[in-house]
């Protein structure tokens, strides 16, 4: 549609209302009724300025958007965001006047992109130096692409807001104040006291919060701004750009556990959609039959499929959940202790994993191999910043065998114990916990033994589940990580492949060509 058929419609519509709205003024003015109809339309006014501002203010008119981080981020990327958090936290210094200005939005950009850059890089003289031109294309293609999603949602007729109207409508807000202020002189000439009484509740009532409101409107804008484009530099120095913006936005899909799997295509991609779950423990801990337990009646369905001589590898898929799962069954460690080799792979598999089962024996007080690798992990990935850590979910197996040993009579509320064999699994849970809870994220006691299997289907694939969106996040980064090392080499290749093909194309041309 065009422009001037816009104010065409826009006019034709407004001169029917502002007639009506001058008439009905005149008649209620005339008859003297001015001052007892104006008070309630007044007070709604200000009723809905009041309860705007104030559920603006709480946060429940209009919400800042993505202002919980992502989950695919590191502790770096969090610390990072502490700054865009700062930084968005002071957008209620400014003026509307500065709000107002797309040189402000500019220079804010600019500035923090600096900031983020010195905090990655703080011993590089020049850090964005380093960053390629697609990778900075990437940073504007999704932050554009995100503000004029936020835009088109919560702003009517924005699609149709040219840079124009924006520098106009300060113009329009200074003439609709003059226009305002006119028409308080003119009602002063005909009733003066009704005028100033009607003057100074609006300017104390009205007037104040509309200004707060819009204050707030620009306000929310600047925060949503400075959210998503502070998100997208993070992830810019963190690398996870050089991709590309496309393939970027399919792997964060991909991801997502409500989409569907065939969403991305790749290896990377398709790694992400399954889930790497390996299983770590002593020698003896019950890791083998805790993989029974697991996949329970499905076990026939399930392929077992070797990895390595010291790694077996199982296929999972639970029903109802669209990731399939992929076991990995370690070499225990601890007691006698495995091989070099072998404590090698099995840190290798857990570095590699999304998702680490730690399995504890509920009688066996030595943990100290378990503490060693798990500090061992932590500090690999301590060093990889880039990457996370998969979650590390604690099992406590055979507490069958806890006392009284010849009970069990499942099920157990070990955690409001009123039994004895309860009361003992909560002992050795709460005991395991104080030994190894600050580098696990949960600890769920199970049995595995023949005929007394507990705890495995009932809360441990469950306790699983709930942390399958933070191991795609894992797997996420890793594959991401890969991609761009081993796709700079071959863009390169294709590049050269292309030119040189451009290049023969047109020399072949020419040659054709007849010459004058």
């Amino acid at each position: 549609m065009s422009r001037w058929r816009i104010i065409l419609v826009t006019v034709l519509i407004a001169v029917p209302l502002l007639g009506m709205a001058g008439a009905g003024s005149y008649f209620l003015l005339k008859a003297g009724l001015s001052f007892y109809v104006w008070w309630p339309l007044a007070g709604c006014m200000f009723l809905g300025y009041v309860l705007a501002w104030y559920w603006q203010s709480k946060r429940m008119l209009l919400r800042p958007v993505d202002s919980v981080p992502p989950l695919h981020w590191t502790d770096r990327d969090h610390e990072a965001w502490k700054l865009v958090k700062a930084r968005a936290d002071q957008a209620a210094k400014f003026s509307s006047d500065q709000l107002s200005q797309f040189q402000f939005y500019i220079d804010a950009a600019q500035s923090m992109a600096i900031e983020l850059a010195d905090f990655y890089h703080p011993k590089v003289k020049d850090p964005i130096g380093a960053l390629t031109i697609p990778e900075i294309l990437a940073v504007i293609e999704l932050a554009s692409h995100d503000m004029a999603q936020l835009v088109d949602q919560y702003l009517p007729g924005g699609h149709l807001l040219t840079v124009n109207d924006w520098r106009r409508a300060k113009q329009v807000s200074d003439w609709y104040q003059t226009a305002n202020n006119i028409y308080w002189l003119v009602s002063a000439v005909f009733s003066p006291l009704n005028t100033g009484i009607r003057y100074s509740a609006s300017k104390l009532g009205m007037s104040r919060p509309l200004q707060l409101l819009q204050q707030n409107l620009f306000t929310w804008f600047y925060t949503a701004y400075v959210h998503r484009l502070g998100s997208y530099l993070i992830d810019l120095h963190s690398g996870r750009l050089r991709v590309g913006a496309r393939r970027y936005q399919e792997l964060l899909k991909g991801m997502s556990a409500s989409s569907s799997l065939p969403t991305v295509d790749g290896d990377a991609a398709d790694q992400i959609s399954r889930v790497t779950l390996t299983v770590l423990g002593q020698v003896k801990a019950g890791k083998s039959s805790l993989i029974n337990a697991l996949l329970g009646e499905q076990r026939a369905q399930t392929d077992v499929l070797p990895a390595t001589d010291n790694i077996t590898r199982y296929e999972l898929q639970p029903p109802g959940i669209p990731t399939r799962l992929t076991i990995l069954d370690t070499v225990g460690y601890g007691h006698s202790g495995p091989r070099e080799d072998q404590l090698r792979a099995t840190e290798e598999a857990a570095r590699q994993s999304d998702l680490l089962l730690l399995v504890v024996q509920a009688r066996n007080p030595a943990r100290k191999a378990d503490l060693a690798m798990l500090q061992s992990l932590e500090k690999w990935f301590a060093s990889k910043p880039e990457l996370k850590m998969p979650p590390i979910l604690g099992v406590m197996t055979h507490i069958d065998l806890l006392s009284p040993a010849m009970e069990w009579s499942p099920p157990y509320d070990w955690a409001n114990p009123q039994r004895t064999k309860e009361l003992q699994i909560r002992d050795a849970w709460a005991t395991l916990q104080e030994q190894l809870g600050q580098h696990l994220v949960g600890i769920v006691p199970v049995c595995t033994a023949p005929g007394k299997v507990y705890g495995g289907q009932e809360a441990l694939l469950p306790g699983l589940m709930g942390y399958l969106d933070e191991a795609r996040a894992v797997a996420m980064l890793r594959c991401l990580r890969a991609e761009v090392n081993t796709g700079k080499v071959r863009k390169v290749f294709q590049q050269l492949l292309e030119t040189g093909a451009q290049t023969a194309r047109i020399l072949w041309e020419s040659a054709l060509k007849p010459k004058a």
